[in-house]
């Protein structure tokens, strides 16, 4: 193994380590959401380096805070987070596998002497994260802020936590989220350009809008769950980031 993939392999296992045990200890993260983290933030930080890794850092840091907003009154309404807020293996799977599949696929075509093909793949490893963090943003600030809440399948209005429904002020913290994931991303040149951006911000838009039409439907199957419904979310989301990226560019 050459030393610098050797050099790039101990951080990956280094750095997630750490950031496992601190998560863990601070009840960011279950014990099982600290082994999940643990092996997906590895693989991404191997493949994609410490730029992709920090997209990653951006979902979970915002993601945990928009959690902890009003976290007690909706607590108390039935409608928050399980565990206190405590993201577990399923989320970590759930909410990150696209974008690891994409990020590995990303590395090889560019190992091949194709950085086109991997500068579009890895427009949608920035989607799948976006479309993720964008989820969880509009889900938690339209919950604990959201006035008005509809099914966008019969615009009807429905109570706060209702599987499926949106709401301008959760909507307007997901594109807002999404945006500030797509500017680091673009900063650190894990996606490129102002395409970059508009790429990111419209497919987590697409994604989470979609995500809100599979949740209010398909999640009445017995087989399909949250988890089930934000990985198909994050595959959506990177298919636009990555259709309108070529497009763009």
């Amino acid at each position: 193994m050459e030393s610098n993939t050797l050099n790039n392999l101990v951080l990956a296992i280094g750095i997630n380590a750490v950031i496992a045990v601190v998560t863990y200890l601070g009840k960011m993260i279950s014990r099982s959401g600290a082994i999940g983290g643990f092996i997906v933030g590895a693989i991404i930080y191997f493949f994609t380096g410490w730029q992709g890794y920090f997209v990653l850092v951006v979902f979970f840091v915002l993601g945990t805070l928009v959690t902890k907003v009003k976290y007690r009154e909706k607590a108390e309404k039935g409608i928050a987070q399980e565990d206190e807020g405590r993201r577990g293996a399923k989320h970590a799977f759930a909410n990150g596998l696209a974008a690891l599949i994409l990020g590995v696929l990303a590395w090889w075509w560019d190992q091949n002497d194709m950085p086109g093909t991997a500068a579009i793949l890895m427009a949608g490893y920035c989607g799948a994260f976006a479309t993720a963090l964008s989820d969880t943003a509009s889900s938690e600030i339209g919950q604990a802020y959201g006035k008005t809440t509809i099914l966008l399948t019969s615009f009807k209005r429905v109570a706060p936590g209702t599987e499926g429904a949106v709401s301008i002020e959760g909507t307007v913290a997901g594109i807002i989220a999404s945006l500030i994931l797509a500017v680091v991303a673009v900063a650190l040149n894990v996606t490129t350009g102002w395409q970059g951006v508009v790429a990111v911000v419209l497919a987590a838009f697409i994604g989470n809008t979609l995500e809100s039409v599979i949740g209010s439907t398909l999640e009445k199957l017995p087989f399909i769950n949250n988890e089930v419904t934000n990985f198909i979310n994050t595959l959506i989301g990177a298919g636009a980031a990555m259709a309108l990226f070529a497009i763009l560019t």
